[in-house]
């Protein structure tokens, strides 16, 4: 038995990020659709435990969403879990087929990203380019607030262009610029406590 083996702490807000930012990587790369959500969901209901443990007045999520009548949320919440569930676990259904929409997979990532944020963390660049993308694609969804943020400083041709960019370009491109725009601030703090 190798006893040299390197074991690692993971806390359990961290585990679910992980996942999170593993979907958002797969679904920017068009990889498999059951990985993607299998990972999504997974993050989504930790997340979702966590934010409501960490911020009792939070926002509702997917789970316990006032937009759902209270008699029909256990039917709701039966619905949205059942790909999640069939991807995770066999012991009643091994023989049995779901018929599965990945658009669903957009909808438990935009969901864990906004519990994320119910948990008083910041976006990562993962999470903030995965909004971004959706801002961009799915202006509809936006408040008027959010239309300031992300929408009403590019022209028409501007944002025709933007949507034209294939997801994996949007992806590599937009966590690229993050990265710079970090590195710049991070050389700006480092002379603003420099010694001389």
């Amino acid at each position: 038995m190798n006893t040299d083996r390197i074991k690692i702490k993971v806390p359990k807000l961290d585990a679910a990020r992980r996942q999170l930012n593993m979907a958002i990587k797969l679904w920017f790369n068009g990889e498999d659709p059951v990985a993607i959500h299998t990972l999504a969901f997974a993050a989504y209901e930790v997340l979702h435990v966590i934010s409501k443990k960490r911020n009792p007045y939070r926002q509702d999520l997917l789970f316990d969403s006032d937009l759902i009548k209270d008699e029909y949320r256990k039917d709701w919440n039966d619905f949205i879990k059942k790909p999640g569930n069939f991807f995770k676990h066999a012991k009643n259904d091994a023989d049995e087929t779901i018929e599965f929409d990945p658009m669903l997979s957009e909808l438990f990532l935009l969901f864990a990203i906004a519990a994320v944020g119910s948990c008083r963390e910041l976006p990562n660049d993962e999470e903030s380019v995965f909004t971004l993308w959706l801002a961009f694609h799915m202006p509809n969804i936006l408040t008027e607030e959010g239309r300031k943020l992300y929408i009403d400083r590019f022209s028409v041709d501007e944002l025709e262009k933007i949507k034209s960019i294939p997801k994996r370009d949007f992806f590599e491109t937009a966590m690229s610029m993050r990265r710079k725009v970090r590195s710049e601030r991070d050389v700006r703090n480092v002379g603003r406590f420099s010694p001389n």
